[in-house]
């Protein structure tokens, strides 16, 4: 059973008030220094295997999509699918055919939009004559061998990266990243090995960037704790060799129930820190996730899992979400489409807040809860936002925990606010009415404080929104210098909604100083 219990508190009485909560989050909005980057939604890109005819279509209008092995190299049933290969021996030549890759674009963008190009499985041209050391020429997920000839595979990529910029123009192709390799580490995928990879890719960078300098490019690795991680190296290779990349990604398939796999602060230190956060990194790259599930099993080759549960993936949403902000990184490619995913829903309704750093005091009364939480400001709206977790390894925990927040807002006390709730309640997030309060006072300071405390169940999430005063501005009308204090709403068309006292006033900016008339604008901007 989730319950919330609303308080508003002076400092001191504070600890009376809610005793019961063990561990309490705390967000002072007052203070700049707790002010970090406008938050970005990190589940906008939808990975799809070959789109030649059709898709999985995501959420969402023109969604993004990584379109995973869109040159060839790929095989069905064990057997090479050939006609798929953008690089085919004819019997005593090689020949481009571009049809397929530019069938799977057109395909993606009739209803997405492309993100990201994968040059990942070589086209099955490319393997002749090579010696594939005792292996399988086809492997689990084809040809995952590298380019027989690095000189024609040098001339292919920059012909197709002519063809790309003839098809669809220069500014439309260099909107598109390119990512060399895919899981990089796993013999499904590259049977060459480390340094054979590193040469591979500076090869294929150099080539693009003959065609395109300005192309992003990067590659797509293990997590940096499995068992072949080429990504630590691989950054300090490219140092080495000044060997240009903008992106590094990685794969992370964590199981719901192992510990290791889902204390965020461990796995970030095991996983991305020994990528991201030594003195080799590119300071211009970005860290990405790649491939991500929250799942309960894989199968014995390692291309196809199930899920976590709905509940643990919905809080583990949150605290990934937690994970990414804090450490600045970008992106997370999904499978699947995203329905009724209501994590990332209210992440994407938070996109371009402000992301405001937190504290955390207390430990957990139940062993194993995972509790913590984020902040955010949408400034426009003059909202303040707070998600709440609760997360264990151990699936069979159904024990509620009290937890307090406690939370600053930049108004004077006595400033008349509007709060609700949203609880994840099984399948659906319960929303309640927005209710009416005034702030009190924090002892020896011109801010509001707001003291509440939840009982958030096992496996949940709850988000608290505030919605503070609407900005307010005097304006000086144009004629006869008059001026009126407004709570200010919307600008649209020239023309500015605002509110007096409560009633509603539309006002054309043309009527007001130049001052007030650059400010509106800026505003609106901003907003």
């Amino acid at each position: 059973m989730n319950v919330i219990r609303i308080y508003l508190l002076t400092a001191a009485a504070l600890m009376v008030q809610i005793g019961t909560a063990a561990v309490t989050l705390s967000c002072d909005f007052s203070n700049a220094d707790n002010q970090r980057e406008l938050m970005r939604y990190h589940w906008d890109v939808s990975n799809r295997i070959s789109p030649m005819r059709r898709f999985n279509m995501p959420v969402g209008d023109h969604p993004y999509i990584c379109v995973v092995r869109p040159l060839g190299g790929k095989s069905r049933e064990d057997q090479k699918l050939l006609e798929e290969d953008t690089y085919k021996w004819d019997g005593s030549s090689y020949v481009y055919d571009w049809a397929p890759l530019k069938t799977q674009i057109d395909t993606v963008q009739a209803n997405g939009r492309i993100f990201q190009l994968m040059i990942d499985n070589v086209p099955w041209a490319f393997q002749r004559g090579i010696d594939l050391k005792g292996g399988k020429e086809v492997e689990t997920y084809g040809n995952a061998w590298p380019p027989n000839d690095p000189e024609a595979w040098t001339v292919y990529i920059q012909e197709m990266m002519k063809e790309l910029i003839r098809t669809y123009g220069r500014e439309q192709v260099e909107q598109w990243r390119y990512c060399i390799g895919r899981e990089i580490g796993t013999a499904g995928h590259w049977r060459g090995s480390k340094i054979e990879f590193f040469e591979h890719y500076a090869t294929t960078v150099n080539a693009i960037h003959s065609v395109l300098p300005e192309a992003k490019v990067g590659a797509h690795f293990l997590w940096a704790s499995s068992n072949n991680s080429f990504g630590p190296d691989f950054v300090k290779w490219c140092k080495l060799k000044n060997i240009h990349y903008d992106f590094v990604g990685v794969s992370y398939y964590p199981f719901y129930n192992k510990i290791k796999r889902v204390d965020l602060e461990l796995v970030y230190r095991a996983d991305f820190a020994p990528i991201k956060d030594i003195p080799e990194w590119n300071p211009d790259a970005e860290l990405e996730i790649h491939e991500f599930s929250l799942i309960k099993s894989m199968s014995k080759k390692g291309n196809s899992y199930e899920n976590a549960p709905k509940a643990h993936v919905e809080a583990f949403t949150v605290m990934l979400g937690k994970m990414m902000y804090d450490h600045d990184m970008h992106h997370i490619f999904r499978w699947g489409t995203g329905h009724n995913k209501l994590a990332e829903q209210e992440f994407l309704s938070m996109q371009g807040d402000y992301y405001y750093a937190g504290s955390k005091e207390g430990e957990p009364l139940v062993d194993g809860n995972m509790i913590d939480g984020l902040f955010s400001w949408n400034t426009k709206q003059n909202q303040f936002n707070a998600m709440v977790y609760n997360y264990n390894a151990d699936p069979s925990y159904t024990k509620d925990e009290p937890v307090g927040l406690s939370i600053i807002l930049p108004f004077p006390p006595s400033t008349q606010i509007k709060y609700r709730t949203a609880v994840l309640d099984g399948e659906k997030l319960e929303r309640s009415d927005w209710k009416m309060l005034r702030t009190k006072p924090v002892k020896d300071r011109d801010e509001s404080r707001l003291e509440l405390e939840m009982d958030l169940s096992s496996f949940s999430f709850q988000k608290v929104e505030i919605l503070g005063p609407k900005p307010k501005r005097v304006l000086t009308k144009r004629v006869d210098g008059s001026k009126v204090k407004v709570e200010l709403a919307e600008l649209k068309e020239g023309k500015l909604l605002c509110y007096v006292r409560g009633r509603r006033y539309i006002i054309p900016i043309s009527t007001l100083s130049d001052d007030d008339q650059q400010f509106l604008k800026k505003w609106a901007q901003e907003k």
